[in-house]
């Protein structure tokens, strides 16, 4: 569990990195943005290393709450997937410097531990929401002749898709307004 202070500091280095990417994150840039000397940002963590992998953590430590309280909620299976789904667009909204973040994989390609812990995020929800895709093809919600890994992939691939558009387009169109669009397309193809 973080300190407040790790808190702020991970917040700052999302920051950083959504602005001016994984390169300008450092040590020295940190502790300017934060205002106090290098020697304490070291107090908080070892390394540079250190505030990435627990960055990465934030991001699992989100998705696993939402996806838990999503998996435990009285809801069909499609309800649980587009609960998740909004879940993820509100926070995007709210914080785009995380979406950005969290949305360019490239970032975190020049440290094979970052891309690993990435990977490990990406495959652990993709695991849980198969699951409630096999529930809902189960219960006839859903279409039963695709594959939950290959609806898995419509669903969250149209959505990294309009995400990363709206990062790219600087965060100027009403990304709530666009995903309940596209959901409802979506939820026609697999459905």
């Amino acid at each position: 569990m973080l300190t407040e202070r790790q808190r702020q500091i991970v917040n700052i280095a999302i920051k950083l990195v959504s602005e001016h990417g994984i390169q300008n994150l450092t040590i020295k840039n940190i502790a300017r943005e934060i205002g106090f000397s290098e020697p304490a940002l070291y107090r908080h963590f070892d390394s540079k290393f250190d505030i990435v992998m627990a960055l990465l953590d934030r991001f699992q430590e989100i998705s696993n709450f939402v996806l838990s309280k999503t998996e435990q909620a009285n809801l069909t299976s499609i309800q649980k997937i587009e609960k998740f789904l909004f879940d993820r667009y509100k926070r995007f909204t709210e914080d785009p410097h995380t979406a950005k973040v969290m949305f360019s994989e490239g970032i975190f390609r020049d440290d094979p531990r970052y891309s690993h812990k990435m990977l490990s995020i990406m495959h652990q929800h993709a695991n849980t929401v198969q699951e409630i895709i096999r529930e809902g093809q189960l219960n006839e919600e859903l279409r039963s002749d695709i594959e939950p890994k290959d609806l898995f992939k419509i669903i969250f691939g149209s959505m990294r898709l309009l995400v990363k558009q709206w990062c790219l387009a600087d965060c100027n169109f009403n990304l709530i307004l666009e995903s309940r669009q596209l959901w409802l397309s979506v939820k026609k193809l697999i459905t």
